[in-house]
């Protein structure tokens, strides 16, 4: 007989921890102190971007002699940028502008340009959008990404970088620097030290960038000249001496701001970033050598531009409804040519020349052109048309309405071709007015389906048979501007009287009985008999003909 399973004992009950402390390695996982950050910031530094800002202004000096940056903004000209050459000559960043070209007599001084280097700055920002949606400037040499979702899309932390910097060499031809960090600023040192062309700094990990930023020179950090020159005279000159100092002491010393970069590069403080925001307008301008005299060359100047607004839509996964170009002469105002497009339209630009060539060729210039810009309206989101599943052809599907309206504006003008819409008045004159051309054609149908049923459940039966009645009538389809007088002996009246009187709140009332009636030669008119006294004298009016 087997032996009975023996109970287990209540005083030897094995119990399983819940979690493992990060300090006992488990094999096959990291710790927990080293799981994967919520973010990783990539950090683009441009180095020399004050001497890429002024590149083409350099350029084009006779001689390409020997060139520096300086700022006017000291109490006089001191050196903020200067190339291999100069540098190589003793020129050093500081120096005032009389002892540099002492060192180099052909030195050429260009004025530092403030607006030119944030446009520079933006472009990198705007490139970067392509990788991530979260991008943000850190002025004057500085733009932050967020690629943590973006590393395995693009294969990696070098592939990313390799993209990224294929993509601004060919945008904007700038030298930049990269770095990836869970922390921003972290990133921001790592991107600012360095040679030029050296592998990007990775760290993936936040308990490693105390370790890893230990060997960074202060020079990175940016702070106050004065207190990295205190910080030196005690033998603190790198990022890891810095952060062995105590914390209390430190923050006495040098003020809590500088305590607190500390703790935000090292991750022991999250650092919010104000995300960068892109232009919500396109604007853009091409200078002509020589001016244009003819539209059809105004045609091939605005090509490039419409390429770049279409590029600007494209990033941004938006459209635009109005574009306008303006033509700037010699010694007459401005010549603006605007657009309007039936619907938003994105990133087309054959759609967008061939309308613009439309108008440019019915335009007479007063004077040659000497520069063309192109502008754009505020950006809004994309339609997706629906159009008819079973719809045999283009044209039934009613896809090519929008482009067939932008045609005939572009060659008739705005005011030519317009939609109608009905209103709510018995009042033949005023049953209607003129509106923007539907995008679709299914834009003026009546509405069907449920919605509509449940409306029509709600109407009561005279109701029913009065709107019965109304969609029984005859209307025509040409009114005349103005009702003119007519005289009714030899017209025989197939319709009516339709009686209506109303307008008595907007001081045009009217008291007219309509008849249909046909003439001797068969056509059929649409009269009316006005039951008050007119000045006219006439009591039988023509207000419109059948077709």
């Amino acid at each position: 007989m087997a032996p009975l399973a023996r109970p287990p004992s209540p005083h030897r009950v094995r119990v399983t921890p819940a979690f493992r402390p990060s300090s006992l390695a488990v094999p096959g996982r990291a710790p927990l102190a080293q799981s994967r950050p919520r973010e990783l910031w990539l950090a683009i530094h441009l180095p020399s971007l004050l001497l890429d800002s002024l590149r083409d202004v350099a350029l084009a000096l006779p001689g390409r002699p020997p060139v520096a940056i300086v700022d006017l903004g000291r109490n006089g000209k001191v050196v903020r940028a200067c190339d291999e050459a100069v540098r190589a000559a003793g020129v050093r960043e500081g120096m005032s502008i009389n002892a540099a070209l002492a060192l180099v007599p052909g030195l050429h001084a260009l004025a530092r340009n403030a607006r030119r280097e944030r446009q520079l700055l933006e472009a990198v920002a705007q490139r970067g959008v392509r990788f991530t949606p979260r991008v943000s400037l850190e002025p004057p040499d500085g733009v932050l990404l967020e690629v943590r979702g973006s590393l395995r899309l693009f294969g990696g932390a070098s592939q990313l970088c390799l993209r990224l910097q294929q993509e601004l060499e060919n945008a904007t031809g700038v030298a930049v620097r990269f770095a990836i960090t869970p922390s921003p600023l972290a990133s921001l040192w790592f991107a600012r030290t360095g040679p030029l062309g050296a592998r990007p700094v990775f760290v993936r990990h936040r308990d490693e960038l105390a370790s890893r930023l230990a060997s960074l020179p202060l020079g990175c950090t940016r702070w106050p000249e004065r207190s990295i020159e205190v910080l030196g005279t005690m033998g603190v000159r790198t990022v890891g001496e810095c952060l062995r100092l105590p914390r209390d002491g430190f923050a006495r010393r040098f003020g809590q701001e500088l305590l607190a970069t500390l703790d935000r590069a090292t991750g022991r403080v999250q650092e919010p970033r104000a995300a960068y925001a892109a232009s919500e307008r396109f604007a853009a301008r091409r200078d002509l050598e020589p001016e244009a005299a003819d539209t059809a060359r105004l045609g091939l100047a605005l090509d490039p531009l419409l390429e770049e607004l279409c590029q600007f839509l494209r990033e941004r996964g938006r459209g635009v409804q109005v574009i306008e170009v303006q033509l700037r002469h010699r010694a007459v105002p401005v010549t603006r040519v605007r657009l309007r497009f039936v619907q938003p339209v994105g990133a087309q630009p054959r759609r967008m020349a061939e309308l613009l060539r439309e108008r440019l060729a019915r335009l007479v210039l007063p004077q040659p052109v000497r520069n063309v810009r192109l502008l754009s309206g505020p950006l809004l989101d994309l339609q997706a048309d629906a159009i008819g599943l079973f719809a045999r052809d283009r044209r039934e599907s009613g896809e090519n309405l929008p482009q067939l309206v932008e045609r005939l504006r572009a060659r008739l003008g705005n005011d030519a071709v317009h939609g109608l819409t009905c209103v709510p008045e018995h009042r033949p004159e005023a049953a209607w007015r003129a509106v923007e051309p539907a995008a679709t054609p299914q834009a003026g149908r009546k509405a069907r389906g449920p919605a509509a049923m449940t409306r029509q459940s709600t109407t009561s039966r005279a109701e029913a048979r009065t709107a019965n009645a109304e969609a029984r009538r005859t209307r025509p389809a040409w009114l005349l501007d103005q009702p003119e007088p007519c005289t009714v002996d030899r017209l025989v009246f197939e319709e009516g009287p339709e009686c209506i009187e109303s307008g008595w709140w907007d001081g045009h009332d009217v008291a007219r009985d309509y008849y249909v009636a046909r003439n001797p030669q068969g056509a059929r008119l649409w009269v009316f008999r006005n039951r008050r006294e007119t000045t006219a004298g006439a009591s039988w009016f023509l207000h419109g003909w059948f077709a």
